[in-house]
């Protein structure tokens, strides 16, 4: 299995859920590897090395790019969308059979941002930002290459993937570690050519509908941030995405 942008804290979160999996993780830098992991550097707008990191790939987590929801869409382009066009053309070419991609909230953040919520994965995409726009524009790409012929693939709508919330705001959208990994695993396995997603954990103050990704995926979180709600700071914003001007 291959895992993009393994060195970045969301990966570094999923490894550990991956045990006596055989990986090759891909990143920018020299990511902490499990022991018999394969580790390539590098950027994924490489051809040939993303021919070679697929090589002999059956299925890949991909979760690099930029991941900075204030960014502004000419920083984006090139890790958000060139380089996931050219993960699932080289993953076509190299006969993967599945693609595991980190999407966003913030591809439906107006959605919440208007409190239309919970919020249904089958509804329409509506970013709130360039960063939710780029997320969207790969879920389409992505459904594109399934139905032509290319690997089936997954895309999963990360809400606040940290170890623990630690801000207000994340209270809603909250992904923690164990759920991660339940998530990442049970999204590899499943009987589904193309799908999109909410990856966030069982909270009590849930602002996005799980029912799909219950029913499609067997994913059944175990985490709830309302555990750490005596603890978080207030940062004044309502919701898990962007705030929307005016």
């Amino acid at each position: 299995m291959l895992v993009t942008g393994a060195a970045g804290s969301v990966g570094q979160q999923l490894l550990p859920g991956l045990d006596g999996v055989a990986l090759r993780l891909l990143d920018r830098v020299a990511a902490d590897a499990p022991p018999g992991a394969e580790v390539v550097t590098g950027e994924l707008t490489d051809r040939d090395l993303l021919r070679r990191a697929l090589s002999g790939i059956d299925a890949v987590v991909h979760l690099a790019g930029d991941p900075r929801p204030g960014a502004e869409w000419d920083e984006l382009e090139g890790p958000n969308v060139d380089g996931f066009a050219a993960l699932l053309g080289a993953a076509r070419e190299q006969g993967v059979r599945r693609v595991v991609f980190a999407s966003s909230v913030h591809a439906m953040g107006r959605h919440e941002s208007a409190g239309r919520f919970p919020v249904e994965a089958s509804w329409a995409p509506a970013p709130c930002c360039p960063y939710g726009a780029t997320k969207a524009f790969d879920e389409a790409l992505a459904g594109v290459h399934a139905v032509r012929g290319g690997p089936s693939a997954i895309g999963l709508r990360l809400g606040a993937t940290v170890e623990r919330p630690t801000q207000s705001s994340q209270l809603t959208g909250w992904l923690g570690p164990a759920d991660l990994r339940q998530l990442v695993v049970r999204a590899l396995a499943a009987d589904v050519a193309f799908g999109v997603y909410p990856g966030v954990s069982a909270n009590t103050r849930q602002r996005w509908d799980l029912t799909t990704a219950r029913a499609d995926l067997g994913y059944e979180p175990v985490l709830d941030a309302e555990a750490y709600a005596g603890d978080v700071e207030d940062d004044g914003r309502a919701v898990t995405t962007c705030t929307l001007p005016g």
